[in-house]
């Protein structure tokens, strides 16, 4: 297993490179560089020309992309225009409410899809299985910036229940156990509104699975041999059912992190997806490049993670 993880790893290179120059060459692109916006004009051309080949700005585009690849490697990034600091400094202060928002999207999604899959699956054609479909359709089909401002009108700013913006409270300090009450209580109507988002597949999977073990052998036999029903579908409807979820969940978990993007910029939410969105409004190329780098390995670590997981839950399964 070890070997064919690490084999997989080493295939993942090519396709970094690739996308490291799709990243690079759509960014570099883009209207405008690094110095859009951000040059006094009163400054002449002359000197906007001579920043700008300090700078190594006019430099071919092979030679720009060797050299950020080659800083990427090392771990630098270039610096932010924007923020004026490193890179993956802006990047190790945002990625960790995200990690958490992300963290806590999962817990609330499964808590809420599982339970209603099974149920519908059970219950086939009824009107609770009718009820489910319903929510599944709704919550398919309502975009995820239509949910988000719904959800901050209603729970935000109508009812006052949750805080309508930032990450964590100004009047709080950092260690203290306030200090982590606040930032939970900042992403449990982000993380909600994700987990709605996130649930339709789950629970559409989890239900056939559901209605397709009910008649198969083993559940029969296992009826026959007088197991309650309750425990037929806990230990064995529901864990053979499992098996196509259990085949999506790296990507749900990776995914997250890279798919809050709308949701971040909603509720003013200060993590990856609020920072990409205003690096691309204010020209930040090193941010950007960076971030959709980030993205793209995510989601190919996510094809990765959802292999390994499928091996844990499926013993049949053995990799070779």
């Amino acid at each position: 297993m070890w070997k064919t993880i690490l084999r997989r790893i080493i295939l993942m290179i090519p396709q970094i490179i690739i996308l490291s120059i799709l990243v690079f060459v759509l960014g570099s692109l883009m209207p405008g560089d690094a110095l859009t916006g951000l040059i006094d004009p009163t400054i002449s051309a002359e000197q906007v020309e001579a920043m700008r080949e300090k700078l190594g700005l006019n430099k071919p585009m092979p030679e720009r992309y060797v050299d950020w690849v080659s800083g990427a490697i090392r771990g630098d990034f270039g610096r932010s225009w924007q923020h004026r600091q490193p890179v993956l400094s802006i990047i190790g202060q945002r990625i960790w409410p995200t990690l958490w928002l992300s963290l806590l999207t999962v817990i609330l999604t499964y808590i809420i899809a599982l339970p209603l899959g099974l149920l519908s699956g059970r219950y086939q054609n009824s009107w609770l299985d009718k009820g489910v479909n319903l929510y599944n359709f709704i919550s398919f089909s309502v975009p995820s910036f239509v949910l988000g401002l719904l959800m901050l009108w209603l729970f935000g700013y109508t009812l006052g229940w949750f805080p309508t913006r930032g990450t964590v409270g100004s009047s709080v300090s950092p260690g203290t156990l306030d200090y982590v009450l606040s930032r939970l209580n900042h992403m449990i109507l982000p993380a909600v509104t994700l987990a709605l988002i996130s649930t339709t597949g789950t629970i559409q999977y989890l239900r056939t699975g559901v209605i397709d073990a009910k008649t198969q052998d083993y559940v029969r036999t296992a009826r026959a041999k007088g197991v309650p029903e309750s425990k037929v579908y806990s230990r064995h409807i529901f864990r053979n059912s499992m098996l196509p979820i259990a085949a999506f969940m790296g990507y749900t978990i990776t995914g997250l992190i890279s798919g809050s993007v709308i949701t971040e910029t909603i509720f003013t939410y200060q993590g990856m997806g609020s920072l990409f969105i205003g690096s691309i409004n204010n020209r930040d190329f090193s941010v950007m490049t960076a971030l959709v780098l980030l993205f793209g390995i995510m989601s190919l670590l996510g094809t990765l993670l959802s292999d390994i997981i499928m091996v844990f839950v499926d013993p049949r399964i053995r990799i070779n």
